[in-house]
């Protein structure tokens, strides 16, 4: 990078403890001193506070400003899923939780990582645990997470680069004083075997705190060869060192070892083939991989991450946070995978499935990658004549470096019904080989004002500056450098009117930028001296508190736009001359209805259109289509109801309209609608529930791989009928 790291976070970190001490000895005279308040000061701006009489609905947030706001002054689409929600639900997965947010609808990603889209934009690498960027492609566990927030618009202010959709933003669980503790056991259909522990309390010492989360899951699945073998542990130790200081120190280790798994191949093919871009009618376990899935066809994960956390309070209106994370990751992926389906002897398909063969090929990709983040930023209160503000200075700094080693074998084709598994010949020479060694460094600076007017009008302004570059070394022959420099500015303004004290209504523009040759690490020669990709938000809304403030409501309509990149078929000129835009309305309910019915539900609909796209490889326009994998309407509503004496019922939909795979929208994937069910019984110590999803055993398919043209797309069927039972002890 041109201007060194360590230069700057010297220059920005002397600069904020510098004001930070001058407000400080500014306010000693008008604020009590630090010991009047500090001992039950919980120093910890990351963190979304619920109320556990209200199970599904969270009163405020802190990922959207990184200061804990009301939700009701927050002008911005936010959807929070508390852990009493999805543990409810028995989700095990972040696509399970996030199938709680309609608007989020998630992708076979690879079949090595969570991956989701967001208003109709991927977010692949918009990961956030605590604030911080985890976008390292792996399958995260949730026993560890108090809630999952979703940042719908582009978050660029405050977090850089990424998607212009949103983001996804993980709440961990944190040390305590009060003792708590629970051993949680899972049984169900396909050998399902999960047990979780959660521990927490005070560590020998009124100023030491711990927590530890931990899983361990042996499970099977409804598709053929199908396994999950994955240990999560996750320690944490919280020291108040002094009243205004406290040290929150947090580790986190994951392996998780699965079958790599794309789905079935769709019946997509080049024009006159005759295919109908339809999912195959073939039993929805059908496995086209190894005969030896899990010596042969796996993906594995080792991830350990460690997190040092300082805040420090100068004054009640004067806070530092700081935060230090390095992540380790490790991806070992070994799979066979379905490309295309063909007639062999170049026939026409005419509808019958036994003509149809597979072509396959196998991955063998082994990534190491090393992710250090660093986000200092100091929160100022301030009056200025009879104008509060809350002022949020911020620096953060990452550097990410990856060696990746890939090789490609082209593997013997098999029939689409009936396959007759083979592995590739030992020996064989590969179709290519991929060997590359890449960096990426982030610096970005943001100042943020939330500014209160009066008790009816308040407004939220912001801005950062990001220098983001990325290096690129091939290892192999011709050993060529690519190099891709980002410096954009990324801007957010939202004012709120708030009538009464339960109704706000606002409105918001915000932008955000993602590199042309996407937000991983890596880049490429055709894209890597273009501009990045800006994106830009229109939205206003409205939110209500009813019921005593035991309820919320929140409508939103938005127009979300985003540059993409467009390549010339004649000249093979990459360029950023197209756009995608997505249209929509968002209708949010949370909370309780009466004290003992409580409901989440969402829905959106959507018109996400590709505006300009020129032409695709396979030689289709674009212009018109529907961008993949983003349905029209999306629906999700969850309730449950107490009957008294610790007993309750529940249930609810997940229901989705058609989409398209890929952006020529050759292969459809229907519209579903899925109904689940719970029942449970809690006490003070015991907690025991069942679970039962797809009461109807409705067969439908959850999502696609990303094929890019009319090659290589699969279709991803869902879970049909499955019951699970889930007992708590609580000590």
């Amino acid at each position: 990078m041109r201007v060194q790291i360590s230069t700057i976070y010297a220059l920005i970190l002397g600069l904020t403890v510098a004001v930070a001490s001058s407000l400080s000895a500014q306010t000693a005279s008008e604020t009590p001193s630090p010991a009047s308040y500090g001992s039950d000061v919980f120093l910890n701006p990351v963190v979304v506070h619920g109320d556990k009489d209200d199970p599904f609905f969270a009163h405020s947030a802190s990922s959207a400003t990184k200061t804990e706001t009301p939700l009701l002054d927050l002008p911005q689409t936010v959807n929070v899923v508390p852990r009493d929600l999805f543990s409810l639900q028995g989700a095990r997965s972040l696509e399970d939780a996030l199938l709680n947010v309609a608007g989020v609808s998630p992708s076979v990603g690879d079949g090595q990582r969570d991956q989701v889209y967001i208003r109709g934009f991927s977010a692949q690498y918009d990961q956030y645990l605590d604030g911080v960027r985890d976008d390292a492609m792996y399958f995260r566990d949730l026993a560890n997470i108090d809630r999952i927030e979703v940042l719908e618009g582009p978050s660029a202010v405050l977090y850089g680069h990424g998607s212009a959709g949103g983001i996804v933003d993980r709440i961990s669980r944190l040390p305590v004083q009060t003792p708590v503790g629970s051993l949680e056991v899972t049984c169900g259909s396909w050998d399902e075997r999960r047990v979780e522990l959660d521990s927490g309390g005070p560590l020998g010492s009124p100023s030491l705190a711990y927590r530890l989360d931990a899983a361990a899951e042996d499970s099977g699945g409804f598709r053929d060869q199908y396994f999950l073998k994955r240990y999560h542990l996750s320690p944490s130790i919280a020291w108040r060192a002094n009243s205004d200081t406290r040290i929150l120190l947090q580790f986190d280790y994951l392996d998780d070892l699965r079958l790599d798994d794309l789905g079935i191949p769709a019946l997509v093919g080049a024009a006159g083939t005759g295919f109908t871009g339809e999912a195959p009618a073939i039993p929805i376990g059908s496995y086209f991989g190894s005969p030896d899935s899990f010596d042969n066809d796996y993906v594995r994960a080792a991830v350990d991450t460690s997190t040092l956390t300082v805040d420090h309070q100068f004054s009640p209106d004067v806070l530092l946070h700081e935060v230090f994370r390095a992540e380790h990751y490790t991806l070992d992926r070994n799979n066979m995978l379905p490309t295309g389906v063909y007639i062999p002897g170049g026939g026409i398909y005419t509808g019958n499935l036994d003509s149809v063969w597979v072509d396959r090929s196998q991955r063998q990709i082994l990534r190491f990658e090393n992710d250090l983040f660093n986000q200092l930023e100091c929160s100022l209160k301030a009056t200025t004549s009879r104008i509060a503000h809350t002022v949020l200075l911020g620096l953060e700094l990452g550097r990410q470096s990856a060696d990746l080693h890939a090789t490609l074998h082209n593997a013997p084709a098999v029939a689409l019904v009936n396959p007759v598994l083979t592995d590739v010949l030992p020996g064989s020479a590969p179709a290519s080989v991929t060997a590359t060694a890449a960096r990426a460094d982030t610096a970005g600076v943001y100042l943020q004002d939330q500014i209160s007017f009066s008790e009816q009008w308040k407004a939220l302004v912001g801005i950062r500056g990001d220098l983001y570059e990325v290096l690129q070394q091939n290892k192999r022959l011709p050993f060529n450098q690519l190099e891709s420099l980002n410096r954009t500015l990324s801007p957010r303004m939202g004012v709120v009117y708030e009538p009464t004290h339960d109704l706000s209504a606002y409105a918001t523009i915000s932008q955000s930028f993602s590199p042309a040759a996407g937000d991983g690490i890596s880049t490429a020669a055709s894209t890597a001296a273009l501009a990045p990709l800006r994106a830009t938000n229109f939205e206003i809304g409205a939110k209500r508190s009813l019921l005593g403030d035991s309820l919320s409501a929140t409508v939103a309509i938005f127009q979300l736009t985003r540059d993409i990149t467009e390549t010339n078929p004649l000249s093979n000129l990459t360029t950023v001359a197209g756009q995608q835009r997505s249209r929509g309305l968002d209708l949010v309910l949370a909370g309780r209805l009466s004290k003992r019915w409580s409901v989440s539900a969402s829905y959106e609909i959507l018109d996400p259109v590709i505006v300009k796209g020129g032409i695709d490889g396979g030689g289709v326009l674009l212009d018109g289509k529907m961008p993949s994998l983003v349905p029209r309407n999306s629906a999700s509503v969850y309730t449950t109801l107490d009957l008294g004496h610790g007993f309750g019922l529940g249930g609810g939909a997940v229901s989705m309209g058609g989409r398209f795979t890929s952006n020529d929208d050759s292969v459809s994937l229907p519209a579903f609608t899925v109904l689940n069910a719970v029942a449970y019984y809690r006490n003070r110590r015991w907690e025991a529930r069942i679970n039962a999803n797809n009461l109807l055993n409705h067969r439908y398919f959850i999502t696609a791989g990303e094929g890019t043209d009319f090659t290589g797309q699969t279709v991803m069927p869902g879970a049909p009928l499955n019951v699970s039972g889930t007992i708590v002890r609580r000590f």
